[in-house]
């Protein structure tokens, strides 16, 4: 079974097109890696699929449900990390994951156990500072904590090892680890190339405007074996994902 799956997606603002006619599926139980450059639309389709945009055209099935951003059922089966964070800065730490606790319905006592729990695991216990008084590193784990609260079935990251410091991000591969090898799923999108090589079993690589130019399995990498595309063979994802985007880069000679 899927865990989701995109049927001809296009989401445009005004006349700019963002999303351009994206289909995917994503099976259920794996990590999956969305990639593209800066302004591909990566952001804007996880939007898209979390409720948060309303796609101009197309479809998602979540769960082998339709979904649309009424899908209130849906949406509690998800856990949601955005680039943007999306935290209440005014709270604690404490108190913000409480309320994201008690608003996915969780009991109070669950919510209080898992709070307690996540707070000293991700080393979130400074209850003197509130969410605006962290730094980036420590808002990042705050959003992270946020979208694991409620044990959801699909775990969808926008560049979440950003700005985590190594004890942090180790922890958080873990944990994702964990996740998936429980028949869950998460969609992760990133720059570090290599993070994604290490933890992803495959990855759906796209460009601008939101096209889809590659997909497929890349476990063969993390066994020093090579990906053969358009003539060429490929022992890491940076140099396919250079290839399949197009990006070159002038050389500076005063640099």
């Amino acid at each position: 079974m899927d865990a989701f799956r995109i049927s001809n997606l296009v989401k445009k603002y005004g006349s700019v097109v963002a999303v351009d006619d994206l289909s995917l599926a994503v099976p259920s139980g794996s990590m999956f890696g969305f990639l593209g450059p800066n302004g591909s639309g990566k952001s804007t389709t996880i939007g898209c699929l979390t409720g948060l945009l309303d796609p101009t055209a197309g479809a998602i099935e979540i769960l082998g449900q339709p979904f649309d951003t009424n899908s209130i059922g849906l949406k509690r089966r998800m856990g949601v990390m955005p680039e943007t964070l999306g935290l209440f800065e005014p709270l604690y730490a404490h108190e913000f994951l409480a309320f994201v606790g008690r608003m996915f319905g969780l009991d109070e006592a669950t919510t209080r156990t898992r709070v307690s729990e996540l707070l000293q695991a991700l080393e979130l216990t400074d209850s003197s500072k509130t969410l605006a008084e962290y730094s980036t590193g420590m808002r990042k784990r705050v959003a992270f904590a946020a979208a694991v609260i409620h044990s959801p079935e699909i775990l969808f990251l926008d560049e979440p090892f950003e700005s985590i410091d190594p004890a942090g991000v180790a922890l958080m591969k873990q944990w994702l680890r964990r996740f998936t090898a429980q028949g869950r799923t998460v969609f992760i999108t990133s720059h570090v190339l290599e993070t994604v090589e290490r933890l992803c079993d495959a990855v759906a690589i796209i460009t601008r405007p939101g096209k889809l130019v590659w997909q497929g399995d890349i476990s063969v990498l993390a066994r020093d074996g090579a990906i053969a595309f358009d003539g060429q063979e490929f022992r890491a994802l940076e140099p396919l994902f250079l290839h399949l985007t197009g990006q070159r880069y002038a050389d500076l000679n005063w640099l």
